[in-house]
Order: structure tokens, then sequence, then C-alpha cells
């Protein structure tokens, strides 16, 4: 049984070696190629997003799984500059794979959660200013709004944050469109690299997964686990490339609201403070009045 697990191994990950070695090669050259000339194309709807990326730090392509290592390290880099936490690539090589993909979904759920950081920021900064220039916003709330967007104008340039100054009613929606709309291509196109390249190689479900490694090992592992484990593998990047697919405009809608109706929110904060405030003056005002009373109830008793 381990001879033909050994061999089935074997042939899976590496067939015609330099033939695959090649299609490799070839199918990694195709994803950089999609990124360059059409995620990043300057003729693209999105192209702004390199003039107006909300991200201060230079975009990266995923890894060729020729070079896992020198793409692990890529990754470390780029995820410090993010101030993500960069030690979790090493900690997807201790399970099951497929490596190649786990990493690459991280470093695409981060960026996508570094972006929409930057865009909130940007409508709580942009929100107050425009509250801010009413006349009639109270002194008292003026500086708590104030402290407020400070606040949070610090963390943009903390974080890395482009403060977008245009204005205009979608420029900010717009801006963020452009930066998720490159970063959906460059994954998606990537995604696609690794369910062609698969086909060719078990290392692509593998990478360096130690568990996988110390299964194939085991004496009673047999070619149906092995076949099994494949197929999650495949699976595990279909769905992904569905999963990315829907939730990409769900995000951009839920940002919408969220724009659509931040200042609301601080509204009703203003309306909370002044029932607050009322409640506050009333009772000063109110317990005079009842002790009043009170005593000249009193003082009309038998």
């Amino acid at each position: 049984m381990k001879i033909i697990l050994s061999i089935l191994i074997f042939l899976l990950s590496l067939g015609s070696v330099f033939a695959v070695e090649n299609k490799r090669d070839s199918l990694y050259n195709d994803y950089t190629n999609n990124v360059k000339n059409l995620c990043a194309s300057s003729g693209s709807e999105w192209s702004g997003w390199k003039t107006g990326s909300l991200i201060k730090i230079v975009q990266v392509n995923y890894a060729d799984i020729n070079n896992q290592k020198g793409g692990d390290i890529i990754y470390k880099k780029y995820l410090k500059e993010l101030q993500a936490d960069a030690s979790k690539i090493d900690s997807f090589g201790l399970g099951n794979g497929p490596v190649f993909l786990d990493k690459a979904s991280y470093m695409y759920k981060e960026t996508m959660s570094a972006l929409y950081a930057c865009a909130v920021m940007n409508v709580r900064v942009r929100t107050i200013n425009t509250i801010l220039k009413i006349p009639t916003t109270r002194s008292n709330l003026k500086e708590v709004l104030t402290k407020e967007r400070d606040s949070t104008a610090k963390s943009l340039s903390e974080k890395g944050c482009l403060q977008v100054t245009d204005t205009s009613e979608l420029s900010l929606r717009k801006t963020l469109l452009d930066n998720t709309t490159y970063q959906y291509c460059n994954y998606r196109y990537y995604l696609n690299y690794l369910d062609n390249v698969s086909k060719d190689s078990i290392e692509t479900y593998f990478g360096d997964s130690t568990i996988a490694k110390d299964n194939f090992a085991k004496q009673d592992t047999n070619t149906a686990a092995v076949t099994q484990q494949i197929a999650r593998g495949v699976n595990k990047i279909k769905n992904e490339i569905i999963h990315t697919k829907e939730v990409f405009p769900q995000a951009m809608v839920a940002f919408s609201e969220f724009e659509k109706t931040y200042a609301s929110h601080i509204i009703l904060q203003f309306i909370l403070q002044d029932y607050i405030d009322l409640r506050t003056t009333l009772k000063s005002v109110m317990n005079p009045i009842g002790q009043v009373i009170y005593k000249a109830s009193n003082a009309q008793a038998p």
C-alpha cells in the first residue's frame, strides 16, 4: 500500500517534470500579465486607485508556487507595512492544504479590511467637518466632535491611510471602489492560476503542510484518503472563488449604507445629549419647587 501511495504522490506531484514546470511558469506569467495589463491598466474604469490609493504601501503580486519561500518573504514584508499579523503566514504550514490558497486568502482579507477601515475613518472625518460648519451646533458638542475628528485624523495618519480631500458626494465611494476592484481583480486572477495549476501539482494543495506530510508517512494512509484530500483542496479553491465574488458587492453596499447614515447617527447623539441635558435641568428646577409644595402642604395640615 505504501509503495502504491508513493507512486501516486510521485505521479501527481511530478508527472512529466519538465513539462509541468514549464506549464507552471507559463500559468504564473499569465497571472502576472493579467494583473499588469488588466487589473493595473491605466485604461481601466478603476485606474484611479494608483493616484488615490487608500493605503500608502506598494502593492504586490501573490506567490508563485515554484517559489514559496520568496513568496512568504514578500507576504510578511507587506503585512508588516499593512500593520497586520505577519507571523500568521508561518502558521498556515501547520495545517492541511492548500497552503498557497490560505496564505493568499489571508493577504487579500487583511488588505480589504485595511481599505475599508481607511474609508470608514474618512467618512467620520468628513461628516464631522460638515456638521461643525453648521452655525447652530452647540459649543459643548463642537468640542466633543472636534476631539473625535482630530483623533480619527490622527489614526488615519498612523495607519498609513490616504485622507480623501475631495468632498463631492460620491468621491470617497469611488475611491474605495477603485481600490477594492483592483484588489479583487488581482486576487481573482490568482485564484484562476491556483485552480489551473492545481490540476497538475499536488503541491498546490499541500505546500509545506506538515500535517499532510505526516499523513502520507502513516502506514494506514491509502489512495482513497489522498484522493479525498485532493478533492477537498479543489473544492476549497472553487468555493473561495464563489465566496469572493459574492462578498465583494455586499461589502460595498454595506459601506454605502454606513456613509449615508453616519450623519444621522451623530444627530441622534445630539438629540440624546439634549434629552439628558433637559432632564438634568428639569430635575434641578423641579426639586426646589417640589420641596416648596411639600412644605406648604405640611404647613396647611391641621
